[in-house]
């Protein structure tokens, strides 16, 4: 597929390739891409990340486990991270896991003994469901009267829903290990660390939810967000996936990619490649996008 994509004779001047070798060798791998029905475009980015990585995944074998820390003391955050961090170098050596791959934790905390709890686990591109991050704005900011603005969210209002403080009682009420029995619970979620390459993935729903419109950036700036900051905070945009439809089942994609060589957008609409004019007003101000790809600035 790369040596189609970039081919050494560029005297070859085809406007696209189709990658139905590509496209046949995934469906054998997963039934699910099989056929022409229309299919999610986050499920093959997720299909594609996971795959490669088990692929080129360098860790010995012996060494990968499923290590949930259970038996440390989850009070302590600084042992929770460094056992974490630990095991996650350890079982985790391809160049997917170096560019994809990123730590985030939550912060528990029992309404009994109100002891606070942390848990770290790998992310490797964040889900922002844009209807209740509308309704998480539109709470937090008392209402407001002009519908237009009422179904509009901004990408950084995202990040805010994303570490918004949920209450589990009732039926999802959490085993406390230090009370050894179920309480009732507040919990959190917090970025750790920023990966080299994110992608981010706009859930729109179904229907009418499927319209809500959002504000987002070619330039990204989440040091309010991220705890370790030399990590990296500030990141560029280089890829859109747009998508016209009432669900991601069904509609039409369009993917938008940034030639880092000259700086130009180009739009990819099946079999039509072309340079795009002004990317704010085509993309930005009127597209529906629904994967954002950002990397850290200078890599």
């Amino acid at each position: 597929l790369i040596e189609n994509l970039y081919p050494n004779d560029f005297k070859n001047n085809k406007s696209s390739y189709a990658p139905k070798e590509f496209k046949d060798k995934i469906s054998k791998m997963n039934p699910l891409f099989q056929g022409i029905a229309a299919n999610d475009a986050k499920d093959l980015v997720n299909f594609l990340i996971m795959t490669l990585h088990t692929e080129l995944n360098k860790a010995p074998k012996n060494q990968i486990e499923d290590n949930n820390n259970i038996f440390e003391d989850q009070r302590d955050k600084t042992l929770m991270f460094n056992n974490f961090a630990n095991d996650f170098v350890k079982n985790n050596q391809s160049i997917i896991s170096d560019l994809f791959y990123a730590l985030n934790y939550n912060i528990t905390q029992c309404s009994n003994c109100q002891v606070l709890s942390y848990n770290y686990q790998i992310y490797f591109f964040l889900i922002f469901p844009l209807e209740e991050v509308r309704k998480f704005k539109l709470m937090n900011n008392g209402g407001n009267n002009n519908n237009y603005l009422n179904n509009m969210v901004d990408i950084y209002d995202c990040f805010d829903y994303d570490k918004k403080i949920s209450v589990m009682d009732g039926d999802n009420s959490m085993y406390c290990n230090y009370c050894k029995m179920t309480c009732p619970s507040s919990m959190c979620t917090l970025l750790t660390t920023g990966p080299e390459i994110l992608i981010i993935i706009l859930n729109r729903g179904k229907g009418i939810q499927f319209k809500v419109k959002i504000n987002f950036y070619t330039e990204l700036d989440l040091s309010n967000f991220i705890e370790l900051q030399n990590t990296g905070t500030q990141y560029e945009l280089f890829g859109v996936i747009t998508h016209n439809g009432e669900s991601g089942m069904s509609g039409h994609f369009i993917a938008y990619c940034k030639e880092y060589w000259n700086n130009q957008w180009l739009k990819f609409n099946d079999a039509m490649v072309d340079p795009v004019k002004d990317f704010k007003s085509e993309v930005i101000d009127f597209a529906m996008p629904y994967l954002l790809f950002y990397k850290i600035k200078n890599i």
